[in-house]
């Protein structure tokens, strides 16, 4: 199932950005996760049944709670928020350098063709060969923050009060929209962020924004452009 194209604002004075290293078809650079896709990240989607027809839009509009709040232009919200080990990282101590903020409904769901785990490592060769700081953020636990890090390639960090997530992308009732594809049962109210990203410039300006449904990716040359880089590894 496709939906619509999701939310997304990108800076007037974006320069211009090189080729990806290694082409992507454009029909799919823009990626949109099957039902049964989204599924086979959760091992409850063994023995169930998936109802196509219960994936509607209108499904869709009833799990998201709130919509982001920060814009193109903006000055990005400061947090503190831990990671592995219960250590803390503090935005604005970052100040200097461009920062990816990756936001992500849960860890450890998906792989590295869909879900959370392609949304981060679609980030490495920025983070890693680019020398950008690339955050993931979730709210699961900072128990769990050390060996998903380790899995995504990607510092990653515990938002366990949803705040930054609301300021910056919104949030969903995952527990419904897992519910609602027949994927989970009676997980109604449990609330995470959408997914999205979030690029800020040295000043830690809002330089891009996108937000989506957990079945939707960022377009990873989107992220390119609004860095001014012109390469990522896929």
């Amino acid at each position: 199932a496709k939906f619509s194209s999701p939310y997304l604002q990108v800076s007037d004075s974006l320069p211009h950005f090189l080729p990806l290293r290694h082409a992507t078809p454009p029909d799919t650079r823009r990626r949109t996760m099957s039902a049964m896709s989204l599924a086979s990240t959760f091992s409850v989607a063994r023995t169930a049944g998936l109802a196509k027809s219960r994936v509607t839009k209108t499904t869709r509009r009833a799990a998201v709670a709130t919509k982001a709040v920060v814009k193109v232009g903006d000055a990005a919200p400061d947090f503190t928020l831990m990671g592995a080990g219960f250590e803390t990282t503090t935005l604005s101590s970052l100040k200097g350098s461009k920062v990816v903020l990756a936001f992500f409904p849960a860890a450890f769901s998906g792989d590295a063709d869909g879900g959370c785990q392609c949304q981060l490592a679609s980030l490495q060769g920025i983070a890693k060969e680019d020398g950008v700081e690339v955050l993931g953020i979730t709210c699961d636990t900072p128990f769990v923050m050390g060996p998903w890090s380790e899995t995504a390639g990607i510092k990653c960090l515990s938002d366990v009060s949803n705040k930054t997530q609301e300021a910056y992308v919104g949030t969903i009732d995952f527990g419904k929209f897992l519910d609602d594809l027949d994927v989970s049962t009676n997980m109604a109210g449990y609330m995470s962020c959408k997914r999205g990203c979030v690029v800020l410039d040295a000043d830690q300006k809002v330089l891009y924004t996108w937000t989506g449904m957990p079945d939707q990716l960022p377009d990873a040359s989107e992220i390119q452009a609004a860095l001014g880089i012109g390469k990522v590894n896929l």
